[in-house]
């Protein structure tokens, strides 16, 4: 007899997309292996199922050919070869024609994602997805303090078209690239156990040294730390830097962009601004000319680090943007500021 998705769900045949939805919000949650670590494989089952059956459901086609069919038509891509009296075109015993429905439990996971923005809350500050072609594993990431901990486990259960690197983002500040830093990671994964012939969790520590001037989307690769699994090679686990924006710099390529708002008298006279750096340095930067709205300053060598050439940097760019006041001059005052700058122009 074949899964009632209905049920599964707890759920009436009529049932809505929102009745769908929160159905299965309510049971994912429930039967997610982060909240059922002593009973893993039940849970990972029953997660599979709940997230199979909303699949089926939540999607206008296939429900129509499972409440036809039932799932056995809809995994053979139509009715079975007794709902017609012919067979499925042919073919031997047992197997379903070309372009039937299958379910695995990185579609699950998948959908997971999708409805709950990537993570299980209280069980870290971000989930992000990783795995490359195939739909492998997920990997997770949760902040831990000034570390990362990452989970590239799967929960038991079979993995279909693993992919052979798993991908995780890899969060840095702008100063942290400026400047370079050391991350240390906690990674927890699936290894074979050849004598106990199990699955077993392993975590250990990795670092990461962060060079100066590392662009966002490098990426750092650890050979066979990914999961392993009976007779597969154990994938490789890829951090690919990302990023964080900067409220007061901009990044494009080696070159930093600033923003500096100046007084109009400022404006009009020698003078000199003072830049807090990535570095903690002050920079103190002199204006010996008049700066328009708009005025870009180059200072060379003010960059960013260039990773592939020690010792240079691109170059820091100063857009000045000048306040008028906020009054009119009266005639008087405008007078006076004739003769100020008669001999300016």
């Amino acid at each position: 007899m074949g899964k009632d998705y209905y049920a599964i769900l707890g759920v009436p045949r009529e049932a809505d997309e929102d009745t769908l939805k929160k159905a299965y919000r309510k049971l994912a949650v429930k039967w997610h292996p982060d909240k059922n670590r002593d009973n893993i494989e039940e849970a990972t089952a029953k997660f599979k199922e709940v997230g199979e059956a909303y699949d089926v459901l939540s999607d206008k086609q296939k429900r129509e050919i499972y409440d036809r069919y039932g799932e056995e038509g809809l995994k053979m891509g139509g009715p079975p070869p007794s709902a017609d009296g012919a067979g499925a075109g042919g073919g031997g015993g047992g197997g379903g024609r070309g372009g039937g429905y299958s379910f695995n439990e990185d579609q699950a996971q998948k959908i997971f994602e999708n409805l709950f923005g990537g993570g299980l809350g209280g069980f870290g500050s971000s989930g992000m997805g990783g795995g490359g072609m195939g739909g492998g594993p997920r990997v997770r990431v949760f902040s831990s303090g000034a570390d990362c901990i990452v989970c590239t486990c799967r929960y038991g259960g079979q993995q279909q078209q693993r992919p052979r690197t798993i991908e995780v983002p890899l969060k840095l500040t702008l100063k942290e690239l400026h400047t370079g830093t050391t991350k240390k990671l906690k990674i927890t994964r699936r290894v074979f156990n050849k004598e106990t012939n199990k699955l077993e969790t392993k975590e250990e520590i990795i670092t990461i040294n962060v060079q100066p001037g590392w662009k966002d989307g490098t990426r750092i690769t650890f050979a066979g730390k990914g999961d392993e699994l009976p007779g597969q090679p154990p994938q490789d686990l890829v951090f690919v830097v990302r990023q964080v924006p900067d409220d007061r710099f901009k990044r494009e390529g080696d070159d930093l962009i600033t923003q500096v708002r100046i007084r109009l008298p400022d404006a009009l006279s020698e003078g000199k601004i003072d830049i807090p750096h990535l570095d903690d340095r002050i920079l103190r930067v002199p204006l010996k000319e008049v700066v328009a709205p708009g005025y870009v300053r180059v200072v060379k060598n003010e960059g960013m680090p260039k990773s592939k050439a020690p010792g240079q940097k691109g170059d820091l760019k100063i857009v000045f943007d000048v306040a008028f006041p906020k009054k009119q001059l009266n005639a008087t005052e405008k007078d006076v500021l004739e003769d100020l700058l008669r001999d300016k122009w």
